[in-house]
């Protein structure tokens, strides 16, 4: 028995009824996009932060280490290309964009990263995780030896430079542990799965059916869930694999090269002696006015003045 076309209408209306009534009970979205979008940009940005920045370092090393020849520049050049080294080992086993570029430690010794004699002792070592920190175990060594020899001033000083070491590897370690314990497959999976089903029951719930009171053609609010919900979507999807080889993944060559650069110069221009002091323009000034050009001296600055700090009570 054939089903009438006004029966099928009115089967299609009370289903639509149904899930748009239940629709947010059974897929409770913006609670399931907002804890997951959260939990992938914390994980961003522990991996942003833990990748590995030699600045602090490198200054370190210039300020602490003391010495003009040649020895103690050689050292200070050492740390810092120990200190990359260590962090081209870690991110070629993690990073598909550095292991292209260092696909065996031999690149790494064309690279002027690694000399043959290192590459032997690394290559020795049986205990695969344990090379990633055999660089930074030499840069550690060497801080000891430079105490014993007086061109680093006292044992406080000593543990500043072997902190800026530990940091630089706790960050690193933090990538190892987070491409060993990767997201669930499943997760981001159900969440993508979600969103597309949710926007499929939509297509139903949303239709304007016979009986309303106003009929509009275009879904406007389905239309703005769809470029919220689908750009919040997108947004976890391209943050969710940092370390990728994608357009919008972190630039870990660039953070190689940067490092190394950066260390270099640091530690060979920041250990000569700084210039002459000067009087500033303000020396004789007992009220300092500070320069604005003349579009940015009309704006309205907000002082940092506490909100209490004008009121004036009468004392009784």
């Amino acid at each position: 028995m054939e089903l009438e076309p006004i029966k099928i209408v009115r089967i299609f209306d009370k289903f639509a009824i149904y899930l748009s009534k239940d629709i947010y009970q059974i897929l409770p979205l913006t609670f399931m996009l907002g804890f997951f979008v959260t939990f992938v940009v914390s994980r961003w940005l522990a991996i942003l932060n833990g990748i590995g920045w030699i600045d602090n370092s490198a200054m370190a090393f210039a300020a602490l280490i003391h010495g003009d020849d040649e020895k103690t520049k050689l050292l200070r050049r050492t740390l810092i290309r120990y200190m990359v080294l260590n962090q081209a080992l870690v991110l070629r086993d993690i990073s598909m964009q550095v292991r292209k570029r260092f696909p065996t430690l031999e690149t790494l010794i064309a690279a002027g990263l690694l000399t043959s004699t290192e590459c032997k002792l690394i290559e020795s070592i049986n205990d695969h995780y344990s090379r990633y920190w055999v660089p930074l175990q030499w840069c550690q060594q060497h801080l000891c030896k430079a105490r014993a020899d007086a061109k680093i001033v006292n044992d406080n000083l000593l543990g500043r430079t072997l902190q800026e070491v530990h940091t630089f590897q706790q960050g690193l370690a933090t990538l190892l542990k987070f491409d060993w314990v990767p997201v669930p497959l499943i997760y981001p999976q159900l969440i993508f799965m979600s969103v597309r089903i949710y926007f499929i029951l939509c297509l139903i719930s949303r239709q304007f059916l016979k009986d309303s009171s106003f009929d509009i053609w275009i879904p406007i609010t389905t239309m703005i869930q769809f470029v919220v919900y689908m750009g919040w979507m997108k947004v976890a999807e391209m943050l969710l694999n940092p370390l990728g080889d994608d357009d919008d993944d972190l630039e870990c060559n660039y953070v190689i090269d940067k490092n190394l650069i950066t260390g270099l110069t640091l530690v060979e221009r920041g250990s000569s002696s700084p210039p002459e002091m000067e009087k500033d323009v303000f020396w004789d000034e007992t009220q300092i006015a500070p320069l604005y050009t003349k579009s940015t001296s009309k704006r309205y600055v907000s002082p940092l003045i506490g909100s209490a700090a004008g009121v004036k009570l009468v004392l009784c």
